[in-house]
């Protein structure tokens, strides 16, 4: 009888065991699912809060918005009623350049201009339809097509100086002053010239006598080309091709140290450009300009070259490269941009060079 009663008491044990164990495991479900259902509770909540900043940061981007909004109104308001006046005054307005200048790299450089359509005025000598092709300078920039011009002559250009002959003696000479230097500058004139090439346009002395700046044409067997010359001898072909056929045409010729860019203009044409010409030079101020002929100096290399001939209008020089709508407005005869450091009205004349009254520019050829 012991022996039965001790193995009921074992079988008794094993389902105590086993009833024991399925309380334990029904006990970590539990507390596992307790656990998981935490853990979603506090993700949930952070979701909750990462939504609300976004919100917040949403509503105030959405503000800053309608805040740069109203502003922009407000000043594009102001340049139309700006420029609504500067039309009514007759002045220059930035819309009116065209592309290709380099605003903002060079002391006194309009930094709002914009490129806009270049406009004609019925004030421009007759330029001929065709003209032969002009070499471009290797691995620099070209020129752009031709465009039809007006016919008319181009009035209110100021004083007009007549060089008679190749005579060094007949030149007029401006002074620069002291004036800090030239870190950019533009030169622009009214030209007509019966000779086979340019010759000695103008030229740029310190006052110790080092020429510093000069255009002058070949002396030799390229008359159909002239040098923009800078500093210590450098210089740069220019194509006048269309400016040997003894009418009058209009050019400009613009330098910038900062990108050493230069651009060359022939009734509002671009026939020569280029950059890296003399970066980072400055033209020493204190020297005196002299046009029609080449000052003595220690570069000169072409001894062949003659003086200038011909008629000589508008000339004005500037310390800033001139924009492309500033140099067409001067070609359609709309006047000079604002700001010439010198104009034909400081020149001194001598020899036999002489003003003469002019005030439509073809009534004087």
């Amino acid at each position: 009888g012991v022996r039965r009663l001790e193995e009921q008491f074992l079988r008794l044990q094993e389902v105590t065991l086993n009833h024991l164990q399925s309380i334990a495991s029904n006990y970590n479900i539990s507390y596992n699912i307790d656990g998981r259902f935490q853990a979603l509770a506090e993700q949930a909540e952070a979701a909750d809060a990462a939504r609300a900043a976004l919100g917040a940061e949403l509503a105030r981007l959405a503000t800053a918005g309608r805040r740069l909004h109203r502003r922009l109104k407000r000043l594009e308001g102001t340049r139309r009623r700006w420029r609504q006046h500067r039309r009514q005054e007759g002045l220059w307005l930035p819309a009116d350049a065209g592309a290709g200048g380099a605003p903002g790299e060079d002391e006194d450089t309009p930094r709002d201009a914009a490129p806009g359509p270049q406009t004609t005025a019925p004030a421009l000598p007759t330029v001929p339809q065709e003209q032969p092709p002009v070499p471009q300078q290797p691995g620099e920039g070209g020129y752009s097509p031709p465009a039809p011009l007006p016919t008319s002559p181009a009035c209110r250009t100021g004083a007009v100086l007549l060089f008679p002959s190749t005579s060094a003696e007949h030149r007029a000479v401006l002074r620069l002053g002291p004036h800090r230097g030239l870190r950019a500058m533009s030169l622009c004139a009214w030209l007509a010239t019966p000779a086979p090439r340019l010759g000695a346009l103008l030229s740029y002395a310190h006052e110790d006598g080092h020429s510093e700046l000069a255009v002058r044409g070949h002396g030799g067997d390229r008359p159909g080309s002239a040098r923009f010359i800078l500093g210590d001898g450098q210089f740069r072909e220019l194509p006048v091709v269309p400016l040997l056929d003894g009418k009058w045409h209009h050019l400009c010729l613009t330098w910038s140290s900062g990108q050493g860019q230069y651009r060359f203009y022939v009734d509002r044409r671009l026939l020569a450009a280029g950059s890296r010409f003399q970066q980072g030079y400055e033209i020493p101020a204190g020297g005196s300009l002299v046009l029609g002929w080449e000052q003595d100096g220690p570069n000169m290399d072409l001894g062949t070259a003659e003086a200038f001939v011909g008629h000589l209008a508008g000339f004005a020089l500037w310390r800033r490269a001139l924009l492309p709508g500033e140099v067409a407005r001067m070609a359609t005869g709309r006047g000079l941009p604002r700001g010439p450091l010198l104009s034909l009205a400081d020149a001194s004349l001598q020899g036999g060079v002489r003003r003469v009254a002019c005030p439509c520019l073809q009534r004087c050829l």
